[in-house]
């Protein structure tokens, strides 16, 4: 399992940002303290903390201990087990997920109305005007980092943000990514005056290419929970491409076992359940 790194103000708040970037509780956690903040003058603190983490390795059951578990006995539709309440991820972290009624949330800018007679914005184009969009957020948030795009055989754009100090543009589960991601869309719909746009994808602190992986870790598990204990169990996986990632894995590793989403954006999740 490999280990994701990151920094901040306090080792907690460390903590709290790499259990958002592996998807997992505390206690399905291994962390490392590599750099502790200094204390200074009056109180405060001098320095960032640093600190590692992965998803714990668990080994699965061996099939002798498979098949010394007693058989369940058949239920009906109306019999299946509900999903208990310990396995649910994050079960105790109620205030994390609080967030505010979607009516609430200010809503997004309208995009143009797509002119299909306009031409394709120029990638080249495309390129300059995201990197001085993203350069100007990382200014708005007082970060240092550098800005990459690269542009494919086809035309799209592949952004990327590396630097120290990135976590709040990450935000929780990469939520930050996500809306800065859109935002630069919307700004390249602008510039296009209604005609179409290069797709644009954004990744920041190499988040999301080590998200997948260590997704998939935990995917795996999970499936071999679900068969062991023939109960269901929920993945706290909110994000709209995670959850597909989740259908597609468990798709690939475990025809026995079907997958579902239940609940309303923004907490919308995954849950697996042994097949009839």
């Amino acid at each position: 399992m490999e280990w994701v790194e990151t920094t901040a103000r306090t080792i907690e708040e460390a903590k709290e940002l790499l259990l958002d970037q592996l998807g997992v509780d505390d206690t399905d956690t291994e962390f490392e303290i590599l750099e502790e903040p200094k204390p200074g003058l009056f109180g405060r603190t001098k320095g960032q903390a640093r600190v590692r983490a992965r998803v714990r390795p668990k080994s699965p059951p061996s099939r002798d201990d498979r098949r010394r578990r007693p058989a369940k006995a058949k239920t009906g539709a109306d019999d299946r087990p509900a999903a208990p309440k310990e396995d649910a991820p994050r079960a105790e972290r109620a205030p994390r997920e609080e967030r505010p009624p979607r009516e609430e949330r200010p809503a997004r800018a309208p995009r143009p109305e797509r002119d299909d007679d306009a031409p394709r914005l120029d990638s080249e184009v495309a390129r300059s005007e995201s990197e001085l969009f993203l350069n100007g957020i990382l200014e708005r948030f007082e970060a240092t980092g550098d800005v990459a795009i690269e542009v494919d055989e086809d035309g799209e754009l592949s952004a990327s943000i590396t630097g120290n100090d990135l976590g709040r543009l990450i935000g929780p589960r990469g939520g930050v990514i996500s809306a800065i991601e859109e935002l630069t869309r919307t700004r390249l719909q602008h510039v296009a005056s209604g005609g179409s746009t290069p797709r644009f994808k954004l990744d920041i602190g190499d988040y999301r290419a080590s998200r997948r992986p260590n997704l998939e870790v935990l995917v795996d598990d999970v499936i071999e929970r679900v068969r062991s204990t023939g109960e269901p169990h929920i993945l706290d996986v909110v994000l709209a491409g995670e959850r597909k990632l989740v259908h597609d894995r468990v798709a690939e590793q475990a025809p026995d076992i079907h997958t579902h989403s239940e609940g309303e954006d923004p907490v919308r999740r995954v849950m697996l359940t042994p097949a009839e």
